[in-house]
């Protein structure tokens, strides 16, 4: 019996060791492959043909780099691994870090308006003691915050930026949440599907891309595509200090790899015009 509990407690030791073993080897090739894409995305960004607006296209499509030892990483700056509620179902969303409504700068009003919040919560998150926030997640620390609250919204908030949302990318219930009606949401969202951005001549070859190209041309650019009541035209023309056409900061993810052996996945929020890591998360 003694010799069993030994060996038992010896197997157990063995196995915990070899998965550290094998934990520290994934992490030992993944950070720098991470630190390189970094540098990779930094300076893409900074070369970037088409500087004045950033599309759905562009942030969710996947990158693969290959490099020298057969080491590769593969990145792209939106999250694919959310689920949101779409027509009642869960289902895979990206989600653009610049498409997110700041709980920092936003008001009761905007804030009112998304799943799990009533005017009171709004109220309290705009007053908070805690504001600015610097994690979404302590809005749970406000009296009242229940997570069941907290998980309805957390997926379209964000603590980063001036409070700009990128048109280009908003979620049907950040619009909402905006003020902005429901088929004026359709038409924008099938705006971004359908219209072909022409790039400036001088620029160099680029992939089509879709959506707006500038805020200053939103409302005319909806008005020539499709009808605009009275009403909308003035919601939209109201929301232009509000909305953009690029995302200020990104959430850029990549993972790792060395040959065939998948690493590490990174979740790292970036302010591409500044060159800075403002979060960084391991998945």
């Amino acid at each position: 019996m003694i010799l069993s509990i030994l060996g038992m407690g010896l197997s157990g030791l063995v196995f915990e060791e070899i998965r550290f073993a094998r934990t520290y080897q994934r992490l030992n090739f993944s950070l720098p492959l991470a630190k390189a894409a970094l540098k990779t995305v930094f300076y893409l960004r900074q070369n970037d043909p088409t500087p004045q607006y950033d599309t759905w296209g562009e942030l969710a499509k996947e990158n693969t780099m290959n490099l020298c030892a057969n080491n590769s990483f593969k990145y792209y700056f939106a999250d694919k691994n959310k689920k949101l509620k779409v027509d009642g179902q869960a289902k895979e969303a990206i989600i653009d870090e610049g498409a997110l409504i700041n709980i920092n700068t936003a008001s009761i009003d905007v804030l009112k308006k998304l799943p799990g919040l009533d005017e009171d919560l709004a109220d309290k998150i705009v007053n908070a003691g805690l504001r600015p926030f610097s994690s979404i997640n302590e809005v749970l620390l406000i009296e009242g915050m229940k997570k069941d609250n907290f998980l309805a919204f957390k997926d379209m908030v964000t603590v980063y930026g001036a409070g700009k949302i990128n048109i280009n990318t908003a979620s049907c219930g950040v619009l909402l949440a905006l003020g902005l009606d429901e088929e004026l949401i359709k038409q924008i969202l099938r705006f971004r599907k359908e219209h072909e951005i022409v790039a400036p001549a001088d620029s160099p070859a680029a992939e089509t891309e879709y959506g707006f190209s500038s805020v200053g041309s939103i409302v005319d650019d909806l008005r020539s595509f499709t009808f605009l009541s009275l009403r909308q035209e003035q919601d939209l023309m109201a929301l232009l200090p509000t909305l953009d056409v690029k995302s200020e900061y990104l959430r850029f993810n990549v993972i790792a790899y060395a040959g065939a052996k998948e690493g590490v996945h990174y979740s790292i929020v970036i302010h591409p015009a500044a060159k800075k890591i403002v979060s960084w998360r391991e998945n």
